[in-house]
């Protein structure tokens, strides 16, 4: 079976381009990978092992007709994604959404390009009444940017999800959204996968600090990628310089570079957490993944979110690191003894601080959470098991004997019914999931 694989690819600097790099050399084990990139590949293993065109040529029907199935990787930045969401309507295909939202990309590409009208022609296709007046008042001055105040619950993914012959998405949150748009549409979740699955968390920390020459003593946590407010970055060293009012022997890694919205130098000041803080700027791979092996715990928060999921969140799971996150979108997804749930309200900084205190004062807490932590990514980030659960879902569609989950007809069942009392549904639900 020939798959055609489209997606950004290194020099993109894209967390997808990354995880395609991965992930292609996979599921070669079970199908042709022909891989589509909107710009040359350089990384030269790719070339030695796969069939590489650049994403215009899916017009040349020979090169087209070659391919039993396309995948269509959908992100959320028009540089990366925008060319191939023009393939994915003209030749319809799977469509892999790494993010329901997709609102920056939908803006850049009909905003940018087409004009107000044609936005809002795509805004009253996704959200009817309902969302025209939130884009209305944007035109007008009086509400903020749709695409940023309301990122999740005015997901512009509907016509990518129309356009689809299956879809793939990393979250059951996800999955469930897009069930909600097209209820028939073959679906699946792959939970996004960690190449960093470590044996000993605790050797592999020592073996990262000594290279990073960092204090092997030192309770050390950080942040990972690139640092924007939606990462919570400001209210994370507002927790920071309240913890430190009461223990100062710590260190926090901001590893990637900073929004130029953020004075990080400045703010780190006026909070007096220069000699507590190291920030790195842009990493490689290999340094982003010394500093995160060299954490006791990490952090990642998002707010406001995209529906996208965290491949850093899966790196750090598959080091054994006990994790911070936003309780919000799909982190929902991860089990509490996994990772630790913080509010993105008016609680937040308070909540970041407790966990922070926790982890950092019961050393047995540390440990627990970090050998649960190591338990998940085993059982669902793994990539060679993943990669059978894409080949089958490649063959179900090709075939088509795709069938839908059993507990997702039961709930698409009841709602036809009528029948959606919200804690029944949740009953139903759980119990689903559970056996």
């Amino acid at each position: 079976m020939r798959i055609g694989y489209c997606s950004p690819f290194n020099p993109m600097k894209s967390g997808i381009s990354d995880f395609s790099e991965e992930l292609v050399f996979a599921l070669a084990e079970h199908v042709e990978i022909v891989i589509f990139s909107p710009v040359k590949p350089q990384k030269k293993e790719l070339w030695d092992s796969f069939e590489i065109h650049m994403l215009s040529e899916l017009d040349d029907e020979a090169v087209r007709s070659s391919l039993d199935l396309i995948v269509y990787h959908i992100g959320n930045n028009v540089s990366f994604h925008g060319e191939i969401v023009d393939m994915l309507a003209k030749y319809p295909g799977i469509v892999e959404l790494h993010e329901i939202g997709v609102h920056n990309l939908v803006a850049a590409k009909i905003l940018e390009q087409h004009g107000k009208e044609a936005y809002l022609n795509m805004v009253d296709f996704c959200h009817g009444r309902r969302g025209l007046e939130v884009a209305r008042s944007f035109f007008d001055g009086v509400g903020g940017a749709p695409w940023i105040d309301h990122s999740i619950d005015m997901c512009m993914s509907r016509l990518y999800i129309e356009q689809a012959k299956g879809v793939i998405v990393h979250a059951e949150m996800i999955k469930q959204m897009v069930l909600g748009i097209r209820s028939n549409i073959p679906i699946t979740n792959i939970m996004l996968h960690s190449l960093d699955m470590v044996q000993d968390s605790k050797q592999f920390q020592a073996e990262c600090r000594t290279k990073l020459k960092l204090d092997h003593k030192l309770l050390i946590m950080g942040s990972f990628g690139f640092a924007t407010s939606a990462k919570r970055i400001l209210p994370t060293l507002d927790a920071l310089a309240k913890l430190k009012h009461k223990q100062d022997k710590f260190l926090y890694v901001l590893v990637g570079e900073v929004e130029k919205d953020i004075a990080i130098k400045k703010e780190l000041e006026v909070r007096n957490l220069t000699e507590n803080v190291i920030v790195t700027g842009f990493a490689s791979l290999e340094d982003f993944k010394l500093y995160m092996g060299a954490c006791d715990f990490c952090l990642n928060l998002r707010y406001p979110t995209q529906g996208e999921s965290s491949g850093s969140l899966h790196r750090m799971l598959g080091m054994g690191k006990p994790a911070i996150v936003t309780d919000v979108g799909t982190f929902g997804d991860y089990p509490d003894d996994v990772v630790l749930k913080v509010r993105y309200d008016d609680n937040e900084v308070e909540d970041i601080y407790q966990a922070v205190s926790l982890l950092l004062k019961n050393q047995n807490e540390l440990k627990q959470r970090g050998e649960k932590a190591l338990q998940f990514a085993r059982e669902h980030c793994d990539l060679t098991k993943n990669a059978k659960i894409y080949a089958e879902f490649f063959r179900e569609l090709k075939e088509g004997i795709w069938q839908p989950d059993y507990e997702d007809t039961i709930i698409e069942r009841l709602c036809e019914l009528g029948l959606t009392d919200e804690d029944y549904l949740r009953h139903i639900y759980d119990f689903a999931y559970t056996q």
